[in-house]
């Protein structure tokens, strides 16, 4: 079979979006399906990086037997859009799937014509089985026998299979396919000034519940990990100096990260690490935080979120600021990069951003992200709180913009929020000039990345810096109520036998 999996653009150029600026990895959700099918003629298009036309030109000139693409829950309307053309394309014999998060926690958002199956959950072996029983010339509309889909039968209704089981062992699932993606890429995927970078996952989800995220349901409370002999085994097969290690939570369990800290040691495996990892495992251990800085580690990610306990007790975090606090300081001192993510709340007054802001600053994170609390679709927040949203349309539900109502006038919970990157300007100082201090070699060579950045943050500035950008997203999408000032509190007034009496 010829199959074409696409990674979907972003919604539209020059949009407000993290992507545009400070993230892009490649497309291992693609990469992970392609290599359980090393048997069939696999392309991989990523639509990030390629012009609109090129997906039409690709269409025409392979003719794919199935067209695949991968959805978070911003991704919905452009990775429909990509089956919607290659059904127009090639026609209706082409096959259409979509996988990922969006589909898995909402998949009636993709029950739509052009769409042939959805794959839920853990994807990879979902895909060989069907990849197979369509290589056999066997019914798209009888699919009954692979578990983890849900597709468009006979009668034109979706039909769902039993849930695949996700306890398959990490260590069996071939490496990504990353031969498959095109030397033009390359070159494009980084993180901050980390670039040319490649990605990996070493496990898969999170042992925590937070109420904002729905990474643990999508995994279903489950955590698997990857030995470290194999994790070494694919840190080798790659040239790339410097490597993302995607999972959601890297910093789990420290008896696997010393092991892992032994096979590189053993290994003399020379990269720059970046990761996502919690901040209390940070503070609870030091010692071995110092060690893996000493494997290569020279960024975490991390959910500090807040600058209160009761609001990290409200979101389920399990985490204190106390130790929020810590593990700034112990980064500092290691000379790794700390990314920090915060979250302001619809209900934020400008007092509440300001406070949020000299948190930032006293805690000196080189690299502090802002984003706006959001109920995603999936997750116990969502449920929640649906009733209170000013919008279903997804394109709003990118952290970067506010879907509950806000306390401020839309307007000037922007203005405040837009704020952020001059406010929390001393934090980012401080920040860089430890870790360059610190650091002095890891900077040297990473200049090409920095002036890439600098490059792109220069362009993504014209559109984050003006507060217009958060309101012409909304036009159409939010009501002019919704933006309007919020009306004055409602006296309530005596009943007229109270006055009497």
């Amino acid at each position: 079979m010829r199959i074409l999996l696409v990674q979907p653009a972003a919604f539209e150029p020059g949009r407000l979006g993290l992507e545009n600026c400070l993230w892009m990895s490649e497309p291992v959700a693609l990469t992970s399906l392609a290599a359980m099918v090393p048997e069939h003629e696999v392309r991989i298009l990523d639509m990030r990086l390629e012009p609109d036309a090129e997906l039409n030109r690709v269409l025409l000139e392979f003719k794919p037997d199935l067209v695949g693409t991968t959805s978070m829950t911003t991704d919905c309307y452009q990775a429909k859009a990509v089956l919607a053309i290659a059904k127009g394309t090639v026609g209706p014999g082409c096959f259409t799937i979509v996988g990922g998060h969006h589909p898995t926690l909402s998949p009636e958002a993709f029950e739509e014509d052009v769409v042939d199956a959805l794959c839920l959950g853990e994807g990879e072996d979902t895909f060989k089985e069907l990849v197979e029983h369509l290589a056999a010339g066997r019914s798209r509309h009888e699919l009954q026998g692979i578990d983890g889909l849900r597709f468009r039968g006979a009668d034109g209704g979706f039909h769902t299979t039993p849930k695949r089981a996700q306890s398959r062992d990490i260590d069996t699932f071939p490496p990504a396919a990353r031969h498959l993606i095109p030397e033009r890429y390359r070159s494009e995927y980084f993180f901050f000034i980390a670039s040319p970078m490649a990605s990996i996952f070493t496990s898969r989800g999170c042992s925590f519940d937070c109420n904002f995220c729905a990474i643990w349901e999508f995994y279903e409370r489950r955590t698997r990990f990857m030995s470290a002999s194999a994790i070494c085994d694919r840190l080798e097969q790659i040239p790339e100096k410097y490597v993302f290690l995607l999972d959601d939570n890297f910093l789990t369990s420290r008896k696997r990260l010393e092991e892992l800290c032994d096979e590189i040691e053993k290994r003399g495996i020379r990269k720059y690490l970046l990761t996502q990892g919690r901040a209390d495992f940070i503070a609870e251990n030091p010692d071995l935080m110092r060690r893996l800085r000493q494997c290569g580690l020279m960024m975490v990610l991390s959910g500090y979120e807040t600058n209160d306990d009761s609001t990290l007790e409200e979101l389920r975090k399990k985490s204190t600021r106390e130790q929020n606090m810590k593990a700034t300081s112990i980064l500092r001192e290691l000379g790794i990069i700390s990314t920090g993510i915060f979250m302001v709340r619809p209900e934020f007054s400008e007092r509440d951003f300001d406070l949020l802001y000299d948190t930032v600053n006293e805690m000196g994170i080189p690299l502090p992200l802002v984003t706006i609390l959001t109920p995603l679709p999936g997750t116990q927040m969502y449920r929640a709180r649906q009733q209170e949203l000013l919008t279903r349309d997804v394109r709003l539900f990118d952290l970067l913009h506010a879907v509950l109502p806000t306390t401020l006038p839309r307007r000037k919970f922007y203005e405040k929020y837009e704020q952020f990157g001059r406010s929390t300007w001393p934090s980012i100082k401080s920040g860089f000039w430890n870790a360059l201090h610190r650091r002095p070699g890891l900077f040297l060579r990473s200049l090409p990345g920095i002036l890439r950045f600098r490059k792109k943050f220069l362009r993504y500035n014209k559109v984050s810096s003006d507060v217009q950008s958060w309101l012409r997203d909304e036009v159409g999408i939010i009501s002019i109520d919704a933006m309007a000032p919020p009306a004055p509190p409602r006296v309530e007034l005596p009943v007229l036998e109270e006055v009497r009496s």
